[in-house]
């Protein structure tokens, strides 16, 4: 009996190192795509104007009073739509004085099967490497504390210059950095999207019979002002 136990706490203690190896590995793999992301706009003497992370994951929640609960720092409100008392919301929102802006999000999607959709979103308007250091500290704890393996996650970079730019030396300089290939290409009057994919990153996400990990967005403004979006492995928010 005594070597039974043991064997349950070694079996125990392996899944929990092994958990914990998971949540590394994810953590290391989105910290390596943000500072790549980082690196592109500072090697073409952009300006970057907003670092954004999102972290999705559906999951079962049968006591959800007891799950907010146990999310410190956070106070959240309720939302229900009278018309749909299933879209049950739980938001709640956070600003320190490093510049960096979070926020959660709780939606349930199946009221009988307890389900919600739990999504957390980091900002950040610069990345002074204090600050950097500040925003990945958080993704840490929030990835340890609120979420699985099971988690996807979406980064993206925007950025300015007051002038226009060379956007063929630009999509080629990135195809270089990342090994990227092109998929998909639209060119519309001062606006130009990419969709691809990188082997350099292990963030991706399946688009008809391709992989796609990395999508760019460049719009050329009134007054000279171009602004560039890059986003692993799509863009995630409007540009």
């Amino acid at each position: 009996m005594k070597y039974f136990f043991i064997f349950l706490a070694t079996v125990g203690m392996m899944f929990s190192v092994d958990q914990l190896l998971t949540e590394t590995k994810t953590n290391i793999e989105n910290q390596k795509e943000i500072d790549e992301l980082i690196g592109l706009v500072e090697e073409r003497d952009l300006q970057l104007s907003n670092l954004q992370t999102t972290i999705k994951e559906s999951m079962e929640i049968a006591d959800i009073e007891s799950f907010i609960s146990e999310i410190n720092g956070y106070q959240f409100d309720i939302q229900e739509k009278s018309q749909d008392k299933n879209r049950l919301k739980f938001s709640s929102d956070r600003q320190e004085n490093t510049g960096i802006t979070e926020s959660i999000l709780l939606v349930r999607t199946n009221e009988q099967e307890e389900q919600y959709q739990v999504i957390y979103t980091i900002k950040a308007t610069e990345a002074a490497p204090e600050v950097l250091k500040a925003y990945k500290e958080k993704i840490k704890t929030i990835t340890n504390g609120l979420f699985t393996k099971n988690a996807q996650y979406f980064s993206c970079v925007e950025a300015w210059k007051d002038d226009m730019i060379d956007i063929v030396c630009f999509i080629n300089f990135v195809k270089t950095r990342l090994n990227m290939t092109v998929i998909d290409e639209i060119k519309e009057p001062d606006f130009y999207t990419w969709t691809g994919y990188t082997p350099k990153w292990n963030n991706k996400l399946q688009q008809n019979d391709e992989e796609i990990n990395l999508q760019i967005a460049v719009r050329e403004r009134v007054g000279d002002r171009t602004t560039i979006t890059i986003g692993t492995p799509i863009l995630i928010h409007e540009y």
